[in-house]
């Protein structure tokens, strides 16, 4: 699926509208997790959200449009492909080193609804330092053996 549309931003967070029936055919086909290709042609791993008002969006990020050298109101390619990643989005290797370590851990991981591993695994993923990463790792690891991670696991 590929379109065209203009940033838009009501409420903090940017994201773009594409047709809804489109969208709408294509989740039946595939999922509501998708791959958007923008300018640069990196991947980014995203949902494709329908709402009750007849439209369908992406939501994008101040990173994302900073990554784009877009901004709000400007017009901008898309091109969606499925998501056929597991989680939704990738898994980071100091997470997979530390959850081979600590099998309880994993055990909690696996029992975590599905928003709630890509939860823990962009928190894990966000720092550009594997040093970072490293201790955000062990640090969820722990919260999860523990029981202690923001919400419980449900």
């Amino acid at each position: 699926m590929n379109f065209e549309a203009y940033i838009k931003n009501t409420g903090g967070i940017p994201f773009v509208i594409c047709d809804y029936d489109a969208a709408l055919k294509f989740i039946e086909q595939h999922s509501k997790r998708v791959l958007i290709y923008g300018p640069d042609q990196k991947a980014i791993h995203r949902a494709l959200q329908l709402r009750k008002d007849g439209y369908a969006l992406i939501a994008l990020s101040k990173a994302i449009l900073k990554s784009w050298k877009l901004e709000v109101g400007d017009l901008v390619q898309i091109k969606v492909e499925p998501d056929t990643s597991e989680f939704g989005m990738s898994f980071p290797e100091e997470f997979k080193i530390v959850l081979e370590q600590d099998p309880e851990a994993a055990e909690v991981f696996e029992r975590l609804k599905p928003g709630r591993q890509r939860g823990v695994l962009h928190y894990v993923s966000q720092p550009k330092g594997e040093e970072s990463r490293i201790k955000r790792a062990l640090e969820m690891a722990e919260k999860m053996r523990t029981g202690t991670l923001h919400g419980g696991i449900d």
